[in-house]
């Protein structure tokens, strides 16, 4: 069964290789003549099948180097055969070899200059190789010899702009006019080199053959008006425009290339009220509108009206598409830039009502959260987010940190143990999730736990200040590990300079370790840095006077820190006893 296969397609690829020769006999022809030699026997005939099926199949199989060498010897057995140089100068060119393909594909089409594949292999590496003058002479026959393929045309003209043969490519699109009609893609072309060549009147003709082929498309009009803005002849665009307003008054494009030119001219307002009319039509996408937007997102506060004209953009998009959500995100964007944080989050809930599919949004709430102190809404909507997107690490951090707020410890510490494995190559995130976990061991008085947790995110985050600042001050708080603590202190403090929680708790640190003057100058830094209506950092200040002997100053700033609410339960007993209690 098998070999009755093999000759089946080895009687298949000679009628399909020399099929439409078979009115004459295949020959060879010597290096030194060009006299016939006798027919091909049945064996150079077999063993020329043999080696060209071969070829094809480890062609097929991405053996490229193997295929070569089979199809070089079917030319050993017949040096002109067509189909094995047209298949080696097709694997050359596919591996960027185009100029070692050139020969090979040269002489495949020499044997037969009708054949298309030949040529237009040809044609493309010449193409490749920035032989554009050959390029086209190869194009130019391939339209010759198929001339309703108007794809040939096209890559002849394009050869020919290569070459610098600009009225050739000229007279060459004219050809495909006469053939397809008024086209777009052609006018626009033309119009271009005609714009190369300082030939405005030619390149306004071509815009106008797109009006002309379809009087409704405002597009096309648009174009034209477009070219004489910017050829600084703004009487003929608002003729222009005019035209397109005759057909639809609101037309957005026209009204937004209107403002352009008024924006241009420094006349703001008018510029201004052009891009309103285009925000009130419905008919302009959404994603236009934000692409505008996004230009008034960074504009400074110094800026107010450019404010004021974002506000009121933002006020129309919401309106005009209301059932949007990207309406409300960037709503939301633009009140979140202002500072407006609890309308930015139900501008965001707005928009996730909308479409629950777009996690940024997600975050963006869970982060408002977080900034307003809303740490039920925060475990709510990060919640809502695991559930949706389970293979965001983020809600897992905002859901643990809304948890450890609620002194639901032992709930963040097993949040975090669920999404941690999704942390993939960011050793700064998965930091984040070893540090809430060492803040909740700390809270549940774990602290062989406490300081592994932050062990390992330091090792993974040296620079986190942060985590630095709140393991100091736990140790601290225990009295253990005082040396570290002292170390991790001033490193945050070389890290993030005028921080007051910092430098408290670095002052803290070395009260603990009894440097009362160090402790002092470093407290004294983070009142000056806003301390000063901190309760807790006050008490602490009037601990280090009482240290230091000073205790009617150290009562005055006791008095200080019950009058802000925060402080220790020990505060009051300070006070009433004007003594020192730890």
């Amino acid at each position: 069964m098998r070999s009755s296969v093999v000759l089946f397609l080895l009687f298949a690829l000679s009628v399909l290789l020399f099929g439409c020769k078979s009115s004459r006999t295949i020959t060879q022809k010597t290096d030194e003549d060009n006299s016939e030699k006798l027919p091909l026997s049945y064996g150079e005939l077999r063993k020329l099948d043999v080696n060209f099926s071969e070829g094809l199949i480890k062609k097929m199989q991405g053996d490229y180097p193997e295929a070569i060498d089979k199809f070089k010897k079917c030319l050993d057995v017949y040096p002109n055969h067509a189909a094995s140089m047209y298949e080696i100068a097709f694997i050359d060119n596919g591996g960027g070899k185009s100029a070692e393909a050139i020969p090979y594909a040269q002489k495949a089409v020499s044997l037969d200059e009708t054949n298309e594949w030949y040529r237009l292999l040809l044609a493309k590496c010449y193409m490749e190789t920035g032989k554009f003058v050959d390029a086209s002479s190869s194009f130019e026959k391939l339209v010759k010899y198929n001339p309703e393929n108007v794809d040939y045309y096209f890559l002849w003209s394009s050869a020919l702009l290569h070459a610098g043969k600009v009225k050739d490519a000229l007279e060459v699109y004219d050809r495909i006019e006469q053939k397809i009609g008024v086209s777009e893609e052609i006018c626009l072309q033309k119009e271009r080199i005609y714009l190369s060549q300082n030939q405005f009147d030619k390149a306004v003709a071509e815009a106008q053959k797109l009006i002309n082929s379809t009087p409704s498309e405002t597009r096309y009009y648009n174009m034209l008006a477009e070219l004489y803005l910017q050829n600084n002849k703004p009487e003929k665009a608002m003729e222009v425009c005019n035209k397109v307003f005759e057909i639809n008054p609101k037309e957005p494009r026209t009204h937004l290339l209107l403002a352009e030119y008024y924006e241009s001219l420094s006349d703001d307002a008018k510029a201004f009220s052009h891009v309103k009319v285009a925000f009130e039509n419905p008919d302009m996408s959404i994603d236009e509108k934000v692409k505008i937007l996004i230009g008034y997102f960074n504009i400074p506060e110094k800026f107010k009206e450019e404010r004021e004209e974002s506000a009121e953009l933002i006020n129309i998009l919401v309106r005009v598409h209301p059932n949007d959500a990207k309406s409300y995100s960037m709503q939301g964007d633009f009140l979140n830039r202002d500072g407006k944080n609890n309308e930015a989050r139900d501008a965001f809930r707005r928009a996730i009502q909308l479409d629950k599919t777009r996690y940024p949004i997600w975050k963006q709430v869970m982060a408002l959260d977080e900034m307003l102190g809303d740490f039920d809404s925060m475990e709510s909507d990060s919640r809502q987010a695991i559930e949706l997107f389970p293979s965001e690490p983020l809600s897992y951090i905002f859901n643990a940190s809304a948890n450890y707020q609620k002194k639901n410890y032992k709930q963040a510490i097993e949040i975090i143990d669920n999404g941690k494995d999704y942390v993939a190559g960011d050793k700064k995130l998965l930091a984040q999730f070893y540090s809430v976990q060492g803040d909740c061991y700390n809270a549940t008085k774990e602290y062989p736990l406490s300081d592994e947790k932050f062990e390992k995110t330091l090792n993974l985050d040296p620079d986190n200040a942060n985590v630095m600042n709140n393991w100091a001050y736990y140790l601290s708080l225990r009295n253990e590990k005082l040396d570290k603590a002292e170390k991790m202190g001033s490193r945050a403090n070389q890290l993030v300079k005028d921080n007051a929680s910092y430098e408290d708790t670095y002052a803290w640190v070395l009260y603990k370790q009894k440097n009362y003057e160090e402790a002092k100058r470093w407290q004294e830094k983070a009142l000056e840095h806003g301390g000063e209506k901190n309760g807790t950092l006050l008490e602490h200040y009037g601990d280090i006077l009482f240290q230091l002997g000073q205790p009617d100053n150290a009562y005055e700033y006791w008095q200080k820190a019950k009058v802000t609410g925060k402080h220790s339960d020990l505060l009051d007993k300070k006070i009433s006893d004007k003594k020192m209690y730890e």
